[in-house]
């Protein structure tokens, strides 16, 4: 038989006739899925599509791709007045224009490898800083570029000018910052100490923050040129400065802190690839070790085991009490302050967040790259993104408009479903469309996409389950729920024994389960889902014994893959028949004890069945079922013969045709039974034959039991 149609209404009807089976065959009660939660969205992915902190999907600003360099790295991005960026790439050190119409060009060249800052002075000049053996140009509008400063450092790491227009370098390996006033006019503000000066921005005018490497201090350069730590990191570098308009200073700091060691020791910073982790670092070689062991976040999975934050985000207020307020497991490249926020841009996924002053954070948007390596503001406060490997520059917020799309992970059934109506809470107009398939990943074996008019899925069922939003402007989402109806699987009776005969067991009433304390994370962690009825689960039931002849008790364990509710029934029979007799039914324990005494003689078995009956639709439930081992019913007890008296000895033979001798004893004063071997040594026949001295006028108790516990009793009379 072909495969069923995938793309019309009728595609439930024919898969499910395919499959051989039908509506029917699903469970009367809908199970469902809710995403509620940020966390809970994060699951999936978003494409123009900011993941809110308070569980709410929004459209996020357009993001389109600029321009594609002719290089490997970017490091530093110039927005132009006149339209035009300028951006400074590695590893052959050049700078490209990219045009009102997108054309790039080359603007200047360098003989050094890299250029990692970039900056122009209030008169508009354009200067450059490039490394190893760093140099700082003024690259003029026409002709090449000239050398300006020349501060005998490696590392040149940022620039920043004054209002009066002095310009500021921060450098390594001396982690000195340089004051320069003109043309080779230049001499060190400050020897922080440190290896590396990672970053300079302006804390008021007049007061310079810096960012140091290696043991990741924001410092304050006092006047006089003294450095004071604001705080320590406790991180291997500050890299990122920001101070917003309210004077809060935010500060980004990466890796893990290590011994200082001089940079020669590892790779140049710079010449690993962008998605290790490792090209904005010194020591690059350590972040790229760390980076790999990060990688525990994904927009596509969450790993509970995953190592601490590779990345921290700190703020000083007023009070000037530095505080960690954020954390990402990949490099926070970029940081700054823009109208849409304090924004962070991350490695990993090209991922940029909006972050609260409290350190709440919005995914807001993701770019077609590993990572948001650069960010800055254009003159009309949108976004120029850069990042590497290969170079792109990506703008933000242009005023295309385009719709927002966010796809969940696939939602799990647990086994084979039909699935149902999505229930989305939104304002504004959203478009749903719904797909289904049976591996936990979806690839060409799913069904089709399928709208999803007013949520109403029309998909073929199936065990996974995955959901498209296609936002527009203005729009947002902040509930979904999935409505599934899971195929009806028969419960299975995986053990089962009878145990030894003679004992019955009642279930004693369990205790009363107190409530569990919480803690106030526990609580918080619930995301303002209900609290669950019972904290504690429920004790196993434990059953009281009761000893009486001819008593009998099963016990089995069953299961239902659907974790519906189970009845079960017992039948019997003898070996010899073929039809089964109903001993009891609608059981709700996984035990039963009953009363053999009145069976006549011989060998049984029972058959256990479980029903989920009662958690289906009338006539829809299904049951599994399991047969013991044959077993013996035993009523008769031992026969005792007396064979003679005479001759001062006593002769007698017991016989047991069913369940066998268990023991024969005799006393000889009617309170004292001690057993008697038979004449053969051993009790291991049907029939033994006992031989005891018997003296005249004596007379001796007999006392036979069998393996059932049926006893019989005797005297002779010497």
């Amino acid at each position: 038989m072909p495969p069923p149609s995938r793309s019309t209404v009728s595609a439930l009807a024919a898969c499910l006739a395919w499959l051989g089976c039908s509506v029917d065959a699903f469970a009367i009660h809908p199970q469902r899925i809710v995403l509620d939660t940020y966390s809970d969205f994060l699951q999936g992915t978003a494409e123009s599509v900011t993941v809110c902190d308070a569980g709410l999907l929004q459209p996020a600003p357009p993001v389109e791709l600029v321009a594609r360099l002719p290089a490997d790295q970017l490091w530093a991005i110039l927005p132009e007045t006149d339209g035009s960026i300028l951006v400074a790439a590695s590893p052959e050190a050049k700078i490209f224009r990219i045009g009102p119409h997108r054309e790039v060009t080359l603007r200047a060249s360098f003989r050094e490898h890299q250029i990692y800052a970039m900056a122009r002075s209030p008169k508009g000049e354009l200067f450059v800083a490039t490394s190893p053996n760093g140099k700082i140009y003024q690259v003029p509008e026409k002709g090449e570029p000239v050398l300006y400063f020349d501060p005998k450092e490696k590392y040149i790491w940022s620039l920043l000018f004054d209002s009066a227009g002095t310009l500021y370098a921060g450098t390594g390996v001396g982690g000195k910052i340089f004051r320069i006033e003109g043309p080779q006019k230049g001499n060190v503000l400050c020897s922080t100490g440190e290896t590396h000066v990672r970053c300079l921005a302006w804390e008021k005018p007049g007061s310079l923050l810096a960012g140091s490497a290696p043991r990741g201090l924001l410092l304050r350069i006092l006047p006089g040129g003294r450095s004071v730590s604001l705080a320590d990191s406790e991180r291997e570098e500050v890299n990122q400065i920001v101070v917003s308009p309210d004077g809060s200073i935010f500060f980004s700091a990466v890796g893990s802190r290590h011994a200082p060691r001089a940079p020669g020791s590892s790779s140049e910073p710079g010449s690993l690839p962008i998605e290790t982790g490792g090209a904005s670092a010194p020591e690059a070689s350590e972040f790229e070790e760390t980076s790999r062991e990060s990688k525990g976040l994904s927009l596509g999975m969450i790993k509970v085991s995953s190592p601490a934050p590779l990345s921290q985000l700190w703020s000083i207020d007023r009070s000037f009490v530095p505080r960690s307020i954020w954390g990402s497991r990949d490099v926070l490249y970029a940081l700054l302050q823009s109208p849409m926020g304090l924004l962070a841009g991350t490695g990993g996924e090209g991922y940029l967040y909006r972050i609260s002053s409290e350190g709440r954070s919005d995914l807001l948007l993701k770019i077609d790259a590993p990572a948001v390596q650069i960010a800055v503001p254009t003159p009309s406060q949108q976004l120029l993104l850069g990042t590497s490997n290969p170079a792109r520059v990506f703008l933000a917020g242009s005023a295309r408009r385009s719709e927002g799309i966010y796809r969940s992970a696939p939602l799990d059934a647990g086994n084979f479903a039909r699935w149902g109506r999505l229930l989305v809470e939104r304002s504004g107009p959203v478009e749903v469309r719904s797909r289904t398939g049976n591996t936990a990943k979806p690839d060409g074996s799913w069904y089709d996409w399928m709208p999803a008019p007013d949520g109403r899925c029309q998909n073929p069922p199936a065990r996974y389950f995955q959901f498209e939003l296609r936002l527009g402007q203005g729009s947002s989402v902040n509930r979904v729920q999935a409505v599934f109806l899971p195929y009806n699987l028969p419960p299975k009776i995986a053990k089962l024994q009878i145990l030894p005969p003679g004992v019955a067991y009642s279930e004693l009433p369990p205790p009363p389960s107190p409530m569990q304390a919480r803690t106030l994370d526990q609580l918080l962690s619930q995301e303002g889902k209900p609290e669950p009825a019972d904290i504690f689960p429920p004790l196993p039931p434990r059953y009281q014994a009761k000893e009486a002849r001819g008593l009998r008790t099963v016990v089995w364990k069953a299961d239902d893959p659907d974790g519906d509710e189970l009845r079960y029934s017992v039948f019997y029979r003898t070996e010899k028949e073929t039809a089964w007799h109903l001993l009891v039914k609608d059981l709700e324990d996984e035990l039963f004890s009953w009363d053999t005494s009145g069976w006549p003689d011989g060998r049984y078995l029972l058959k256990i069945e479980a029903s989920d009956a009662r958690d289906n639709a009338p006539g829809e439930g299904l049951t599994g079922s399991l047969n013991s081992r044959p077993f013996l019913v035993d009523n008769t007890p031992p026969h005792i013969r007396i064979l003679s008296t005479s001759e001062g000895k006593l002769r007698f033979r017991v016989t047991e045709d069913a369940s066998g001798i268990r023991s024969v004893q005799i006393s000889r004063d009617g309170r004292e039974f001690l057993p008697i071997p038979p004449v053969d040594g051993i009790l291991d026949s049907e029939e033994e034959e006992f031989h005891t001295p018997l003296s005249k006028g004596e007379t001796l108790f007999i006392r036979a039991e069998d393996e059932a516990g049926n006893v019989a009793s005797a005297s002779a009379n010497g």
